[in-house]
């Protein structure tokens, strides 16, 4: 569940996103943040709030070489064994949006791609990606994804990078 929604502009990056939890049929808001500002990247999740901490405690003491799609994509497969061996499930449960060193990558399992404009994942992605496209800012995208979806909830969180950092 959840939206993260992130734009390049000329001079920064930001990302977005909702902080909704849901378990089973009750949700809760404001109780936990599906992006986080760690070890020189941001990185916004979607999916397992489980796969979510495993990401945030991975990235304390791990980080991409380099800001390229193939050195991210060794980050996620470093990321997917190390959870395996902490006794979770090998696979990639979540997406996630990671900006490293001025450039945003979107992550779905195994596949990474470099952002150069815009992107959203979460169950409120489309909303938050019809936004985007008409040249909302990643902060109003997700507003517009928490007043139409409802899996996706206030309060917004954002960071901002700067090109180049």
């Amino acid at each position: 569940m959840s939206v993260v929604a992130a734009r390049v502009y000329d001079d920064h990056i930001e990302i977005a996103a909702d902080s909704i939890t849901i378990s089973g049929e009750m949700k809760r808001t404001g109780t936990f943040s599906k992006i986080e500002a760690i070890n020189d990247m941001i990185i916004g999740a979607c999916g397992f709030c489980r796969e979510t901490t495993l990401m945030w405690q991975f990235a304390k003491t791990h980080k991409p070489e380099s800001a390229t799609e193939r050195d991210v994509l060794t980050f996620v497969v470093e990321f997917m064994k190390w959870k395996k061996d902490f006794g979770g499930e090998p696979n990639m449960e979540n997406d996630y949006i990671i900006a490293y060193h001025g450039k945003l990558f979107e992550v779905q399992e195994t596949f990474v791609n470099q952002v150069k404009d815009y992107v959203a994942i979460g169950a409120g992605m489309y909303f938050a990606t019809a936004a985007l496209y008409l040249d909302r800012s990643p902060k109003e995208a997700v507003e517009v994804a928490c007043a139409l979806n409802y899996y996706v909830s206030k309060p917004i969180v954002s960071f901002a990078m700067k090109i180049g950092e």
